[in-house]
Order: structure tokens, then sequence, then C-alpha cells
């Protein structure tokens, strides 16, 4: 369960990405501040997604054609479906024993750098300046930790326009909370180590970070070229990837020719446009987090249709049992509850290739009068259930629903 919605998380993160790049390139956004801004949105629906299709709070939309969707069983069902029973557990353990491996060792990773980051700036030998800036002997380049600008020893010995540029540097970090973002776009690369996308946007949100931190040295009137040859001298001593948590490894060189370039800083946004940036992923996740099924035909559709045969999946009877004391409310209709009356219901189901409920209706049900509502609750027993089919044709299978007020 946990792999399907992990792997359908990670299948529309890479719809997404791949139309916000393409979005991106086609209205040819120059602001590094707009694009750090879009791809920070899109890290926040990659964390956002999973909870959203583990739940079903998204909509789902009949149309001509279907995307996979994730059944997930409700909290507080007690039920089963015979076709999940019937997997073997042997071939779903092995991938998820690999991915928790790996992901633990990643998320282990990232949690000792951030305590020997903090072990360090613990350490670090405070600066009489306005805000926290600290020496230490472990750092060998400038870099920040949240909101602490931690220098180098040598940084004594610097010049005034020197560690000027440097802190409009770090500064800049420490306003736009990169530090913060960093580490949540290394939280989502551990949790989606085998989505290659989550990688790319670890590394294209940190390098846009570098690259606005720059900008506001240009912006504070430090020479552009002298800045880069100072870029140049941090780059031959760099930090340990286990220091300094929120330095961007890989585009120095890319840095350094927008520098010699002399592209003047573009705009910072504003509050405002943030804020409406944010209230626009709303909408967005919720889309990205949809579900498709397959519209009925109409009349003249079906009358034209050539009939398709269903192949039937093979299962035994599963009764599913509503515990009073435990969960008396969660199926168990209220007046059978109320009379103390048992009772069971057979449904057919018919299934698409991709294993999703199209269609359910009620065979048989006892008792038989409607007052009871036995039927009306397997029907929602059918839906909230996770089926399974393995022959990747349309289906049709027949279980039954039991409803039994347990003493």
């Amino acid at each position: 369960m946990m792999l399907e919605i992990l792997a359908n998380t990670a299948v529309r993160m890479l719809l997404l990405g791949a139309a916000t790049w393409l979005t991106v390139r086609i209205i040819r956004v120059r602001n590094p501040h707009v694009e750090v801004l879009v791809w920070r949105m899109v890290l926040l629906a990659g964390l956002a997604l999973p909870a959203l299709l583990y739940l079903r709070l998204a909509p789902s939309f009949a149309t001509s054609f279907e995307l996979p969707m994730i059944a997930a069983a409700g909290a507080g069902g007690s039920y089963t479906s015979g076709a999940a029973d019937r997997m073997s557990w042997l071939p779903a353990a092995v991938p998820s024993t690999i991915y928790l491996v790996v992901a633990l060792l990643l998320l282990g990773r990232l949690i000792g750098g951030l305590v020997a980051m903090w072990r360090v700036s613990r350490a670090a030998e405070s600066m009489t300046t306005p805000d926290d800036v600290r020496i230490s002997a472990r750092v060998r380049s400038p870099a920040t930790f949240g909101t602490v600008i931690l220098l180098p020893v040598d940084a004594r010995a610097w010049s005034a326009d020197r560690l000027d540029a440097v802190l409009a540097h770090e500064r800049a970090h420490v306003r736009g909370r990169d530090g913060l973002w960093s580490w949540l776009a290394q939280f989502h690369a551990a949790v989606f180590w085998f989505n290659p996308f989550a990688w790319w946007l670890q590394r294209r949100i940190e390098a846009l970070a570098e690259t606005t931190s720059d900008e506001a040295v240009v912006a504070a009137r430090h020479d552009p070229v002298a800045y880069a040859a100072l870029l140049l001298d941090f780059a031959r001593n760099p930090n340990s990837r286990s220091v300094a948590m929120s330095v961007a490894e890989s585009n120095v060189p890319e840095r350094i020719e927008r520098l010699l370039a002399r592209i003047p800083p573009a705009s910072a946004l504003t509050r405002v446009a943030r804020w409406c940036a944010f209230a626009t992923l709303i909408p967005v996740v919720v889309l990205a987090a949809s579900t498709t099924q397959a519209a009925p035909p109409t009349e003249a559709a079906a009358a034209t249709e050539t009939p398709v045969q269903k192949a039937p999946v093979s299962l035994n009877p599963v009764a599913v049992r509503i515990n009073r004391a435990s969960n008396p409310d969660s199926f168990y209709p209220a007046v059978a509850k109320n009379e103390n009356v048992s009772g069971y219901a057979i449904v057919e189901a018919d299934l698409d290739r991709l294993g999703q409920l199209v269609d359910a209706r009620v065979l048989k049900v006892e008792p038989a009068e409607p007052r009871f509502g036995f039927a009306d609750a397997a029907l929602q027993v059918a839906r909230t259930s996770t089926f399974s089919n393995s022959t990747q044709q349309v289906a049709s299978l027949r279980f039954m629903v039991k409803f039994d007020l347990e003493k």
C-alpha cells in the first residue's frame, strides 16, 4: 500500500515537473526569484500529494481516458477484498524492504549532517555584528545554517569590501530561508529516492538559491568581476557536505559565467506575490492528486459498441465483519444495529484493467427489507474497498459482505 502511493505520487510529480519546466521555458522566465518560487511550490506539492492520495481527498473525474488511482482503505473500515487477500505477502515485502533500507540510510545521512552542522554552529565564536555571524575552524568557506552565518577563521583578516560581499550573499540566504528549503528538498529526495525528478528538483532549488544570493551581492553595488574571483577562490577550498548542508555543489561555473556577463540583478518578489503563489498552489495540488474513471457510455454509443467479454476473477466469498465494540458505526446500518439484526449481501463488482471499481450492484440481500439498509451499506463497502485485477482485462467479481453484531 505504501509503495503504491509513493509510486503513484512519483508518476504524478514527473508529469507535474515536466509541465512546469515546459511552462517556464515557453514563457521564458528570466527572473531567478520567480523560478525558485515556482520550484518551491512544486516541492510543496510533492510533499502534500501522498497524504491527499492516501486520504482520497481529491476529486475523481469521469473521462474517456483513465489514470491509475491508488485505492486506500478508509481509516475506520474493518473490511477486506478477496482479490487482495489472494496476493502473496512475500513479493510485496521484498521491494518494501529495499525501499525502506535505502530511504532510512538517506534520512539518516540528512539527520547526521544536520546534527553535525548544529554542533559546528554551537561551538563557533560569535562576531560583533547585528545578525548572528560566527567564526568556526571547522568551516573552510562561508556557509549558513538556518539563521546562523558561519565564516572561516581567516575571515578576521579579510578586507571590509570582501567581508561585506560575503555577508550580503549569506544574509540573502537567511532572508530567503534557503537552508530550510534545501533541507525540505533533501527530505523529499530521500523519501522519493527512486524518482530522478526528486534529485533534480533538489539541485535546482539549491542552485537558484545561490543565484538569487549572488544577485543580492551585485545589487549591493559590489563589482561582479571581483566577486566572481572570490567565488572561484572559495570553490578551491569547499566545505564538506556533512558540515555545510545548504551549499550548492555543482553550479559554481554557471554562477561565475553569469557574473562575468554582468546580467543586471532581477527584482525580488514581494510578500503579496509569494502569498498569491501559495494560493495558486492549492488547486494545482488538488488537480495533481485527482483521479479519473471511465465515463459511462451514452445509449447511442452503447448500441454501436461491440460487447466486451468480461474475464471473471475467481474469488471465494469474503465475510466482512463489523465489530460492535471497536467500530459500530463504520458501515452497519443504524436501523439494523438498533434492532440487533444481522444480515449479508452478495455484491457484483465490475473492474477495469487497472483494478479500479467501475460499477457495483447488489445481487442478493438478507434480510431483504429495504428499511434495514444492508444493500446500501454493502455498496459503500464495495466503493471503499481495494481490489487487485491480475488479469489486466475488464473483469467482474462477486463477494459477500456479512454484517454481524458480535457480542
